[in-house]
């Protein structure tokens, strides 16, 4: 029960101290008291023992003179004081000589308070003699009153003790108001001001509060609580911002989180389970595990989860019926303890993306991204399983496509286009395709088509294979309308049966690989078995490879020059032909090394190296007076070259960089380069015309042109191919040709020059003919830089 005892720490205070007072002032009183008793007696006893002194000496002259009304009369002087009760005066013998006696006696007091207060009988007694002797003259005897003195002892303890509890219970009051004043209030005003702050408040006192306790115990008091308060609020702060950055993960998080009590029902829903289990984060609640979908899935889960320790995570996966489809789920759980409570926590993670992502992973690992047909990697791994599902009666085929001059479309017209050619060739092939075949793209424009079965001898004249390759050639060689484009386009194709002996499927690849390449020098648009003998071939292809890779940085290149004379002897100009001499495989030929740099892609690196030392060395030649501004060195353009982009700055750079005048150069561009792509063609060599270069056609008549294209290309010259005129003499039909041609560069004011002339024979019939520029090993082989320095010097003695 509550009472002002309880709710006011000043009453409690204040009765405390005057409680205290209380007893205190009786203790002490009484222990005074006490101390007073003890020597009452001897007090008492001198007190009249100086009464006696007043009338010692009137009493001895009266014995003296025996006087006893005198006497009578001093002795009844003594009975002034009330504790005297009876004066007796006796002589020197001790006889009764005067006495005097109260006349009325006194309140009595009971004789045991006497006897606890005086203990003893109290009288005084004094020997009466003259000053100076020795000789007692009587004596004189007081007999007290002790119940009057006793009463007297009570009457001035008992002053004194009541004097004693006010004065201690005054002071024990202003002792209280100061307590009060000093730390009550105080503390008062401070729960008044504590409980009226807010979250954002510091504890605000009065000013006299502050003024009397900022320095105090108090007003340390103060300011420790307002520090505690704002530390509290910061940490309540933090705590709601964990508290709702909780809530709000658990409600936006991209997984579902169920949480189970002991007995696991749900006691907490986000949002993504809802959506995984198609139902309400209410409904869920309250609900059994078991209650989910797959009641058999959870009541395994149950068995488990009995098993796992705390801490510890479970990993299991399957499925919840979604509100379109199953959804496939991860679910991730754990069981700690609050409280002593076990509960569990379970993460459920939508598997759908990442089952997409593995089966779009999948699908990027084994199958191209253009064609959509499977890849090197799946090709391979099908070749080596196909290897050992064959009998010894049975054998497979691997057939690789690659084609031709692809390169040069792709570069001339973009990649863009270059794709959808490839896509358009696999759409017109894929129904060729038998079935047990597989078809896939394992590289740029290289595809394979892998027979797992053979069915005939795995020989060169096994009539599926040879059917099945002629469409597949004949399909490539359609012309292909692709983005407003007419391509032509032709594939060579390298064919390599295989038994369950094959060592690998890369074994396999390389023969079909190394068949590949002979079809390809044996002029493209054709197809060859993989034979033995052709791994002799593979092997020096591939030593080939590797040592143009370091033939630049080694300086193994080196420029040959060819002069190019008139009907008349004199020089008009050279050709600058490359010449390789390998520190490792000695001289190899540019019929040799030139393809494989093509395959490769180091064709335009050399190619722009030729025509930056070819350039260099005329202009050294010029300023040497040894080159005539009228003579034009001849360079060769690589197909790959011609279709980059950057041919024009790349020649314009080089005659910047040398300094050569751009009309002492000519660049020869084969007949077929020309004819991939006219449009492209034309505006190139325009623009390169612009500079003041010259343009001739190199091998002209091997190719394909058409005579409606030729009058519309800016060149200035024909070169008639070689094998033309070796045969000039001994074919009818080549000298056909090369009248033609003669004729139709005469009409369209072309130069004409003929290339391999190499006899007397071949020069006078081409001079016959109306042809007077020539070059051919009649008039020199090609010589090094330094062999036509001296050539030069030669034809200006017989200038």
């Amino acid at each position: 029960m509550t009472t002002a005892w309880n709710k006011s720490l000043f009453l409690k205070q204040a009765l405390a101290t005057i409680g205290l007072a209380l007893v205190l002032s009786l203790a002490l009183s009484g222990l005074k008291a006490y101390d007073t008793l003890g020597h009452e007696p001897q007090r008492i006893r001198a007190e009249f023992n100086q009464v006696l002194t007043l009338v010692e000496q009137p009493l001895a002259q009266a014995l003296f003179r025996y006087d006893q009304a005198s006497a009578q009369q001093q002795a009844s002087s003594l009975l002034y004081h009330p504790a005297i009760e009876r004066v007796l005066i006796l002589d020197e013998n001790q006889t009764f000589f005067a006495q005097a006696k109260a006349a009325t006696e006194l309140a009595k007091i009971d004789e045991d308070w006497v006897s606890e207060l005086l203990p003893s009988e109290l009288s005084v007694s004094r020997q009466l003699a003259f000053p100076g002797r020795d000789a007692a003259l009587g004596f004189v005897v007081l007999e007290l009153d002790e119940s009057y003195l006793a009463m007297q002892i009570l009457r001035q303890n008992g002053q004194l003790l009541i004097q004693n509890l006010v004065k201690d219970v005054l002071l024990a009051c202003l002792l209280s108001l100061l307590f009060y004043v000093l730390i009550t209030r105080p503390v008062k005003q401070l729960t008044q001001a504590i409980s009226k702050v807010d979250e954002t408040q510091n504890v605000q006192m009065p000013n006299v509060f502050s003024r009397w306790h900022s320095h105090d115990e108090l007003g340390h008091l103060q300011a420790e609580f307002s520090q505690m308060w704002r530390r509290m609020n910061g940490a309540l702060e933090d705590l709601d911002h964990s508290h709702q950055h909780a809530k709000a993960m658990i409600k936006h998080a991209a997984d579902g989180i169920l949480v189970l009590n002991s007995e696991l029902t749900i006691m907490v829903a986000n949002e993504a389970v809802e959506v995984l289990l198609n139902r309400s984060a209410q409904a869920l609640k309250g609900q059994h595990i078991t209650a989910l979908n797959h009641p058999d899935f959870w009541q395994v889960f149950e068995q488990n989860l009995q098993t796992l320790a705390l801490d510890k995570v479970m990993t299991l996966e399957t499925s919840f019926e979604g509100a379109q489809q199953r959804v496939p789920v991860e679910i991730r759980t754990t069981k700690y303890s609050v409280h002593d409570q076990v509960e569990t926590v379970l993460l459920i993670r939508d598997l759908s993306e990442r089952k997409e992502a593995q089966n779009r992973i999948n699908r990027l690992s084994f199958y191209d991204s253009l064609t959509h047909l499977p890849n090197r990697t799946l090709v391979t791994e099908q070749l080596q399983k196909t290897i050992a599902r064959l009998d010894g009666a049975t054998s497979g085929a691997l057939i690789l496509l690659d084609l031709d001059r692809f390169k040069t479309i792709n570069d001339a017209l973009g990649h863009n286009i270059g794709d959808q050619l490839l896509v358009k060739l696999v759409d017109d092939l894929l129904p060729l395709v038998p079935p047990n075949t597989t078809f896939a793209r394992i590289g740029g424009d290289e595809f394979v088509f892998l027979w797992e079965q053979v069915r005939g001898k795995a020989e060169e004249h096994n009539v599926a294979i040879a059917n099945f390759i002629q469409r597949v050639l004949y399909e490539c060689s359609k012309v292909k309308e692709v983005a407003g484009h007419e391509l032509h386009v032709t594939a060579s194709l390298g064919i390599s049966f295989f038994d369950r002996q094959a060592e690998s499927p890369d074994e396999v690849l390389r023969q079909a690989d190394t068949a590949l390449y002979q079809a390809k020098a044996m002029g493209r648009n054709t197809f060859v078995f993989f034979q033995q003998d052709m791994q002799r071939m593979s092997d020096a292809r591939l030593r080939i490879e590797r040592a143009l890779h370091r033939a630049l940085e080694q300086q193994e290149f080196e420029v040959y020059y060819q002069p190019q004379l008139d009907s008349f002897g004199h020089l008009i100009g050279a050709e600058a032909l490359l010449r390789w001499h390998s520190q490792e495989l000695g001289a190899v030929s540019p019929v040799e090394f030139i393809p494989v740099a093509e395959d490769i892609g180091l064709i335009s690196e050399i190619s722009n190296w030729v025509m930056y030392q070819a350039m260099q060395q005329v202009m050294q030649w010029s300023q040497a007076g040894l080159w005539q501004d009228s003579w034009r060195i001849s360079i060769n353009v690589s197909p790959v070259q011609f279709s980059q982009q950057d041919l024009v700055h790349d020649v314009e750079s080089a005659l910047a960089k040398t300094g050569l005048p751009a009309t002492l150069l000519d660049l020869e561009i084969t007949e077929n380069m020309l004819m991939s792509n006219i449009d492209m063609a034309i505006s190139k060599m325009t623009q390169i015309r612009r500079l003041g270069v010259s343009l001739s056609v190199d091998d002209f008549g091997t190719g394909y042109s058409s005579l409606r294209y030729l009058k519309d290309l800016p060149i200035d010259r024909l070169k008639i191919d070689q094998s033309f005129i070796r045969e000039l003499s001994a074919d009818n039909n080549s000298e056909t040709i090369v009248r033609a041609v003669i004729a139709m560069g005469h009409a369209l004011h072309l130069n004409v020059l003929a290339e391999g002339v190499e006899t007397l024979a071949h020069f006078e019939r081409l001079n016959a003919m109306g042809c007077y520029t020539y070059q051919g090993f009649y008039f020199s082989r090609p010589i090094s830089a330094q062999g036509f320095t001296n050539y030069c010097r030669k034809q200006t003695q017989l200038v």
